[in-house]
């Protein structure tokens, strides 16, 4: 039997009741023998790739039908034999006979096996207890016996995959990635949930602990990288995916682990394999990686992942490079650093300026997790920065000036000077020199870094330092520098202290009017050799203590290049001390705090001098010498008055809150923005509270004040609301979402082409918060009816005017004497909760249900009089003298013109688009909620965002409704945008309808008012289309295009109104803030409705009225 028919029969069988262990034992034997899998069976002398389709069609439900239905009977009585058998067809033995179909039910296994140890859900059948510890025993099999490799040629083999089954292929790939990888995390969850059930022991097993199994997954991994990397044709997107789930689930570690930690990593078991492939042992004929290979399969890696990659590289490079019996000399070349700089080559490629694997190395090298714990005796720390500057030294000179700027970038900051850790400054200066050895002496582009003002400046940081050690790595720096940069007189006339301390002072001077460029002196001028001379500090590098002995480390390192190094013939070099991993840890832990680090003796003794040791032209002041006031912080230092590095506590104060470590003295006024580019500048420097606060309290009067000159504002539209709308409060500026709304406000109304439909656009990304997208709603109605010249209001006040003493009684009497109702309204404090769309709409709602008793007043003859005899608002003056009270008020009524009238661009700019896209917001989620219902595997309502939230589709709805009645004098109105609002509106308020609340019924108490809620802003919006209709032209477009739409939002107002008066014992529109409004809104629609059908076709009969 052909294996179709014999998986076929078997899914059929194991359908009905199994009546014995004989007969499942014996149609699974069949099954097996007809796969070619069985014991007894012969080698197949062909696969077809027909049996592979028949084992991935009809294999997951016979896997799934044993162990849901049939195991669970059986499983404790099985012998050794039936157990083989059922094992079989999840992990049959491996073999090479037949490997492909082996392969395939194993990559069948892992897209079913893994869903079994998930927590079940609510009607959805859960694992049966007897097949706990069996599922456990096949998932153990099966990461034993196949891994990805095997999954990978399940899926990818040539004699499978065809034209156009691809994509189905990548599909199945991501699917199986995702189950492989999370076995041990699901197995593990899975036993921890059933100990809780059974109150018994039950242990994970062994091969699915995490380090085990990742431990032998990488190694298959870097088994099928090799066997891929000699095939030219085969495309290595799948293999990085493997790379990015692994980094995405935390095996890239920042340090290798030890053995007995049990913490999975990706590199400590990959190195050993993939060093040996890379540099195979000469007696073996294997072909190393290509050199092109291992580079496009990283390179490519997202940018964060890429960045993790390398710093967990370069720590596992150097973390066995050097033995503690061989240390690493300073003042020598180093094979060894050698031999690694060559794989890193290997693995990231040739340094390129600008390439990816050069923005992961200088990433590494100045992020916070580069800057360790450095010391002397730090020798992984030492490899590493002669590893990164040896690999920088292979792209030539320019790799090295590029890679030079970026290091002195970092050294000269002068925070980077103020605030860091001793060891951290100790290390960068030591990458710093190291880097200045790649370029020979007196190079012109040296001595012109030498004469940068930022450069300079930054000595003066260094020398103005409260810690003696830091001081002196300024100094040793600026010494060497001049070395490598001024040719050596010895003609020079030695000077007075004071004169050399002098000639000191005025090299230092900078140009601050300027560019930054020294004053003085000039790199080839002819009188440079005159003027220049070297520095010379040997006074302050003698003794012990303060960083003299790290100075002196220093200056031995000078000019050493690993690149000079000789390569010895030892084969086992190239392995980097990865096939003898120590057992314990190679250096102590050190303590990240310098200044009580213990100094050894330096590997290389320092060299008599002949000559008379010279005065330093930096003279350290000892305490007696000291006149100042000021006491700093209490030092270890015997003798350093001054304050030492700061400590870690402070550090990690300063790192809360930025705000203490900004110096008062040396803050720069952050000036006002007059233009919008300005502007823009001060919104990016998200963390200075200082530029925030300043563009937002000028940022919405810049605006206005742009919004007819030329094309500033128009061209930065999109980059201020983008900056804006990021913002957030981290400082607790006063009134930040006031004003952050004003700008939003001002953007939508100055300049409305560029900003609405990038708001509109914005709304929808799921990035956002529900309050950023109440913003974005906000401006873009407030906006708009700015745009129609119709008011705004104004946000809340928060607090109430302060009375004047003489106004005020003591606290006491005036508790006593003083009751709510002697204090005048204008002292209330104003109701604060009502945003600006929330009084807008009021607003709107009340005006058009006004409009009805207005009408009824005028039948009845009493209130017409009445109404007509009321006092109005006295009419204002058009003339008024200059100064005058009168005048005041008349320049507060007047509003200046809009930039252009909201009804030409209401629908191209901002209704339409902002429909349009929420109906396809709508119908993605729809799909994705529907997929995900029939998976089964997952949640409902899966990816549906904050977008259809009932808090934020009321926003939208009471939004949109603003937005209709600013446009209504649009000429697309009628036709176009009042249909499209009306749709939206009855669509979704028909999906959300009013429950009334039974007395039985607590549990939908906060569901009715979240659903009164959405048909509340239902009801308003087609309230609004259906009032402008008939104010416009009765109702007449509506009624011969759109009649089906006016007989359905009559229908539903009807139901809703019946609903809120003859509904349960409390309906959904009762208490709250909505009391009573769903019912006038319902009756207002009904009454609307009325009027157009007795004017326009008789559409009002039979809707109840």
């Amino acid at each position: 039997m052909d294996p179709t028919g014999a998986l076929h029969d078997l899914r059929d069988f194991l359908r009905l009741p199994v009546q014995s262990i004989d007969d499942l034992s014996f149609r699974i034997s069949s099954t097996l023998s007809a796969l070619n899998i069985h014991r007894t069976s012969l080698a197949p002398s062909s696969v077809t790739a027909k049996d592979l389709k028949a084992i991935e069609r009809y294999l997951p439900a016979v896997q799934g039908t044993l162990i849901q239905d049939v195991l669970p009977h059986f499983v404790g009585i099985l012998d050794g034999d039936a157990r083989s058998s059922i094992k079989a067809l999840f992990s049959p033995p491996r073999q090479a006979e037949g490997l492909a179909i082996r392969r395939t039910i194993a990559l069948s296994s892992y897209l079913t096996l893994p869903s079994y140890l998930n927590t079940p859900k609510s009607g959805e059948p859960c694992l049966p207890k007897p097949m706990r510890s069996f599922l456990k025993s096949l998932l153990s099999d099966l990461a034993t016996d196949y891994s990805i490799d095997d999954v990978y040629y399940g899926i990818f083999s040539s004699d499978q995959t065809k034209e156009g089954t691809e994509g189905m292929s990548r599909l199945r790939w991501e699917e199986a990635l995702k189950a492989a990888v999370g076995v041990p995390a699901k197995a593990g969850n899975a036993t921890g949930r059933w100990k809780i059930e059974e109150s018994d022991d039950i242990e994970v097993p062994p091969r699915l602990l995490p380090k085990p199994y990742f431990d032998g997954f990488v190694r298959r991994f870097e088994s099928l990288l090799y066997e891929v990397s000699q095939e030219s044709s085969k495309d290595v997107a799948p293999l990085r995916q493997v790379l990015e789930k692994l980094a995405s689930v935390g095996l890239l570690l920042a340090e290798p682990g030890s053995d007995l930690s049990g913490v999975p990593s990706f590199l400590t078991p990959l190195l050993p394999s993939l060093l040996n492939h890379l540099h195979p042992e000469p007696s073996v004929p294997l072909p190393p990686y290509p050199d092109t290979f291992l580079p496009s399969l990283i390179l490519p890696l997202p940018s964060s992942t890429l960045a993790s990659f390398t710093e967990s590289l370069l720590a596992h490079l150097t973390h066995h490079l050097i033995n503690p019996a061989s240390p690493l000399a300073p003042d020598q070349p180093d094979e060894r650093v050698k031999r690694a700089v060559s794989v890193l080559k290997s693995i990231l490629g040739q340094p390129q300026v600008d390439g990816e694997a050069w923005g992961a190395v200088t990433r590494s090298v100045l992020s916070a997790k580069g800057k360790g714990v450095m010391s002397m005796d730090a020798w992984k720390e030492q490899a590493r920065n002669r590893l990164v500057v040896g690999w920088v030294a292979e792209g030539g000179e320019t790799t090295a000036k590029a890679f030079i700027e970026v290091v002195v970038d970092a050294w000269t900051d002068p925070k980077y000077v103020k605030f860091s850790m001793y060891s951290q400054q100790f290390r960068l200066t030591h990458m710093l020199l190291q880097a200045f050895s790649l370029l020979p002496r007196y190079s012109p582009w040296l001595v012109q870094l030498s004469y940068r003002g930022r450069f300079i400046t930054s000595f003066q940081s260094y020398l103005s330092h409260p810690d003696p050690s830091i001081r002196r790595l300024g100094m040793v720096a600026a010494e060497i520098l001049s070395e490598l940069t001024i040719v050596e007189d010895d003609m020079q006339v030695d000077k007075s202290e004071a004169d050399e301390i002098e000639e000191l002072r005025k090299g230092l001077e900078v140009d601050e009017d300027g560019d930054g460029e020294m004053l003085p002196k000039k790199p080839n001028g002819p009188k440079n050799k005159a003027e220049s001379k070297r520095l010379r500090f040997h006074g302050m590098w003698e003794g012990t203590g303060d960083g003299k002995d790290e100075c002196r480390w220093l200056r031995w390192g000078l000019g050493v290049r690993d690149a000079d190094a000789t390569i010895g013939s030892e084969w086992e070099g190239w392995l980097l001390g990865w096939n003898d991993v120590p057992q314990i840890p190679m250096q102590p832990e050190e303590s990240p705090r310098p200044r009580g680090r213990v100094h050894s003796k330096p590997s290389r003794p320092p060299s008599p001098k002949t000559k008379k040791p010279r005065k330093p032209k930096i003279v350290m002041l000892d305490d007696p010498q000291v006149d100042d006031p000021l006491s700093g912080y209490a030092s270890s230092s015997p003798s350093s008055s001054r304050a030492p590095s700061p400590t870690p506590e402070y550090l990690e104060e300063v790192a809360n809150d930025p705000t203490l470590g900004l110096d008062e003295a040396n803050r720069k006024k952050v000036q006002r923005p007059v233009y919008i580019g300005q502007l823009v500048a001060l919104l990016k420097e998200r963390e200075k509270p200082e530029c925030v606060e300043m563009a937002l309290q000028w940022g919405e009067g810049l605006i206005r004040a742009k919004r007819e000159f030329g094309t500033e504002l128009s061209e930065n539209a999109v980059a201020v609301t983008l900056m804006t709308l990021g913002l957030n409060d981290q400082f607790q500026i006063e009134d930040f979402d006031d004003k952050r709304q004003g700008i939003m406000n001002a953007l939508a109304a100055c300049a409305p082409k560029q900003a609405a439909p990038f708001l509109i656009e914005q709304y929808f990304n799921p990035q956002y918060s529900l309050q950023n997208k109440s913003c974005i709603l906000t401006a873009l109605a407030m906006g708009a009816r700015e745009l129609a010249g119709l008011s705004v209001p104004q946000a809340s006040r928060t607090t109430r005017a302060i009375d004047f003493p003489s106004k005020t009684l003591p606290p006491n009497l005036h508790k006593k004497y003083v009751s709510a109702a002697d204090v005048p309204p204008s002292r209330h404090l104003e109701d604060n909760s009502q945003s600006q769309v929330d009084q807008a709409i009021d607003g709107v709602r009340d005006l058009i249900l006004s409009k009805g008793v207005k009408k009824g007043e005028e039948t009845v003859p009493e209130f017409a009089r009445e109404r007509r005899l009321r006092v109005g608002e006295p009419k204002r003056a058009k003339v008024a003298d200059v100064n005058s009270l009168a005048a005041s008020q008349m320049a507060r009524a007047t509003r200046p013109p809009p930039v252009v009238p909201f009804k030409v661009i209401a629908a191209e700019y901002f209704i339409l688009p902002l429909v349009n896209r929420f109906w396809h917001h709508f119908q993605d989620a729809s799909i994705r909620e529907e997929r995900a219902v029939q998976m089964g595997s997952r949640f409902r309502a899966a990816g549906a965002g904050l977008v259809l939230s009932p808090m934020a589709i009321e926003k939208f709805l009471m939004a949109l409704a603003l937005m209709l009645d600013a446009a209504r004098h649009s000429t697309v109105f009628l036709n176009v945008i009042c249909p499209e609002a009306m749709e939206l509106a009855v669509t979704i308020g028909v999906r959300h309808p009013a429950r009334p609340k039974l007395s039985s019924d607590s549990e939908l108490d906060d569901l009715s008012r979240v659903e009164a809620q959405v048909l509340s802003a239902a009801l308003e919006l087609a309230l609004v289309c259906l009032d402008i209709a008939v104010d416009l032209d009765g109702g007449r477009t509506l009624a011969r295009e759109k009649s089906a739409l006016i007989l359905a939002a009559g229908e539903w107002a009807s139901e809703v109104f019946k609903t809120e008066t003859e509904g349960g014992e409390v309906s959904a529109g009762q208490g709250g803030r909505n009391e009573g409004k769903i019912r006038a809104e319902a009756a207002g629609i009904i009454i609307k409705v009325g009027e157009i059908g007795d004017k326009w076709g008789n559409l009002g009969m039979g809707l109840g009225m």
